[in-house]
């Protein structure tokens, strides 16, 4: 009789486990372990900036401010927003900054919620990577 009723809690718990699958933040997670290295140094070079780069993240727009340094040197980028408990909600965006070393878009629709802003970018033959966790409101 234990053994009967040691099988049907095993049997459930695998059924429980199954309706609640839990997303995993990529797909590609051995592809982005390979490139962590690059990673680490691509931060240490942002971090050495004057100033890390501003994210200012709402519902309906994303605005990046970056170091007056490199005001001059056209930034080109991509901005992952990932939502750790919705996948579907995550928002890629292509980043070109204008003449004031900033990036404007008020063309996005976000949920509001907790997103991981990850901005992947390059300026003057440097790469440079931001990461952050944002709230959006």
């Amino acid at each position: 009789m234990a053994l009967a009723v040691f099988a049907g809690l095993m049997t459930w718990f695998v059924i429980m486990s199954l309706r609640n699958p839990e997303p995993l933040v990529t797909e590609e997670y051995y592809e982005e372990e390979l490139k962590y290295q690059q990673r680490i140094d691509n931060t240490e070079r942002s971090n050495a900036l004057s100033a890390l780069v501003r994210m200012d993240v709402t519902c309906d727009a994303v605005h990046l401010f970056f170091p007056k340094e490199l005001h001059a040197v056209a930034i080109i980028g991509e901005l992952t927003l990932q939502r750790p408990n919705d996948p579907s909600g995550d928002l890629v965006l292509q980043v070109a900054t204008d003449s004031t070393g900033s990036y404007h878009n008020a063309l996005v629709r976000l949920v509001p919620g907790r997103y991981n802003a990850l901005l992947e970018w390059g300026a003057a033959g440097e790469r440079y990577y931001t990461e952050e966790k944002l709230v959006v409101q």
